[in-house]
């Protein structure tokens, strides 16, 4: 049954994650998907994100 299944290709996503982890330049930061973390595992809040947070809150009044 299974002998005529083809080996599906290898995920792209996984692959990217394997060359984020080998590449050792101390500037990294890891825009893959999920949660964007920095060398030290934080979760920086990217500066157009806190821009669009202040516009987003001065338009409440």
């Amino acid at each position: 049954m299974f002998e005529t299944l083809q080996p599906a290709p290898a995920d792209k996503i996984l692959a990217l994650i394997g060359l984020y982890r080998a590449d050792t330049r101390p500037g990294k930061v890891d825009l893959g998907v999920g949660v964007y973390k920095d060398r030290d595992g934080r979760t920086p809040v990217m500066r157009a994100v806190r821009e669009a947070e202040k516009r987003l809150l001065a338009g409440q009044d």
